[in-house]
C-alpha cells in the first residue's frame, strides 16, 4: 500500500542569524539606512506542509504520492527535482502558474519574520483508492464541509484519515467548526499553540479534554523540543514521548518532518509509540541540520 499526502509545496528561502530587520525609509533608494548585511548565506530548501511531509515519508521508506499545487515555473522545477530525488510521486489535479515561496529571516533565538506567497489552493483528489493512509495538511486548508465529505468517502475505501490543524493564519476554527470533519477522521495532529487556539484553552491538559469530548480518534500534539503527547483513540489519559535533545540550527519544517516520519513508520506497521519515537528522532535530525528538511537523516527503525 502507499501514503497519499494532500498539501502545498513551497520553496523556502531562509536567512539565519539576522540581527535586525530592515526598516522602511522615507525614500525609495538603496542605502545603508535600509540595508542589513548578513554574515551567512541563505538556506534554499524544500518547504510547504505537504511537500515536507512527503519528502520525509519517502526518505523514511514509504511509498508516497503528493497531491499539491506546484507551479510551472523555475521554482516549481527546483521543488520537483528535490521530490523526485526522494522518489515522491506528484499527482496534482491542476497546474498552477506560480510556485509558492516562503522567505524567512530568523534571529539567534530562532524567532522568525516571514514573507509568504501561497500560490494556488490545493484541490482535494476525488479518490484515495490504492492508499492505506491519507494526510491533509497545509494552508489554506480545504473548506471543512467538502473536506468532511471527502474524508468520509476515503474512509469508506478503507483508508486511515489524518489531518494537521496547522498553520493557523488568521482566525482559528472552533471545535464546532471542525465537528463534521472530526467525525470522519482517524488521526488529529497539531502543535500546542494550534490546539490551544482551536479549543480556546490556555493549558494543554484541558485543551486535550475538550478535543476528546468531540473526537474519539488518535490525537497527537507536537511539543517541539519537549517531544509529543499522544492521546490514544478512545482514551482520556495522554502518553508523553520525550524529544531528542539537539542544538537547534533551524526549526522550519520540524513539525512536517514529524508528520511524515510518523506516517511512514505506521505504514511500516510500527506500534504507535515506536512511530512517535521515530518521528521525534527524524524531527531532531532536521532541526540540527543547516540544510533543513533536505538534511534529514532517517533514524533507525523499530516496530515496537
Amino acid at each position: 500500500m502507499a501514503l497519499l499526502i494532500v498539501g502545498c509545496t513551497v520553496v523556502d528561502l531562509i536567512f539565519p542569524e539576522v540581527a535586525k530587520l530592515p526598516a522602511w525609509p522615507a525614500h525609495t533608494e538603496f542605502t545603508s539606512a535600509n540595508l542589513v548585511l548578513l554574515s551567512a548565506p541563505p538556506l534554499v530548501t524544500i518547504g510547504g506542509n505537504g511537500a515536507n511531509a512527503a519528502f520525509v515519508a519517502a526518505r523514511c521508506g514509504a511509498k508516497v504520492t503528493l497531491h499539491d499545487n506546484l507551479g510551472a515555473d523555475a521554482l516549481g522545477g527546483l521543488a520537483r527535482a528535490w521530490l523526485a530525488g526522494a522518489k515522491v510521486r506528484i499527482a496534482s489535479s491542476r497546474r498552477s502558474r506560480r510556485t509558492a515561496i516562503n522567505v524567512t529571516a530568523a534571529n539567534s533565538r530562532l524567532r522568525r519574520a516571514t514573507l509568504f506567497y501561497p500560490g494556488s489552493p490545493v484541490a482535494l483528489p476525488a479518490s484515495a483508492r490504492g492508499f492505506s493512509q491519507v494526510l491533509v495538511c497545509g494552508w489554506p486548508h480545504p473548506p471543512l464541509v467538502p473536506l468532511a465529505r471527502r474524508l468520509r468517502s476515503w474512509r469508506a475505501q478503507g483508508v486511515r484519515t489524518a489531518f494537521d490543524a496547522g498553520p493557523i493564519l488568521g482566525t482559528a476554527p472552533t471545535l464546532t467548526d471542525l465537528r463534521s470533519m472530526l467525525a470522519a477522521l482517524d488521526l488529529f495532529l497539531a502543535n500546542e499553540h494550534e490546539l490551544l487556539a482551536i479549543t480556546g484553552e490556555t493549558r494543554l491538559t484541558p485543551a486535550l479534554g475538550r478535543l476528546r469530548n468531540v473526537f474519539r480518534g488518535d490525537i497527537v500534539v507536537k511539543l517541539g523540543a519537549r517531544g509529543a503527547k499522544w492521546l490514544p483513540a478512545g482514551k482520556r489519559v495522554p502518553l508523553h514521548l520525550p524529544g531528542r535533545p539537539v542544538r537547534a540550527v533551524n526549526t522550519v519544517g520540524a513539525g512536517d518532518t514529524f508528520n511524515g516520519a510518523l506516517l511512514a513508520a505506521l505504514e511500516r506497521r510500527a506500534s504507535f509509540p515506536a512511530a512517535l519515537r521515530f518521528a521525534n528522532s527524524a524531527a531532531a535530525s532536521v532541526v540540527r541540520s543547516p540544510r533543513g528538511v533536505l538534511g534529514l537523516r532517517p533514524p533507525a527503525f523499530a516496530r515496537t
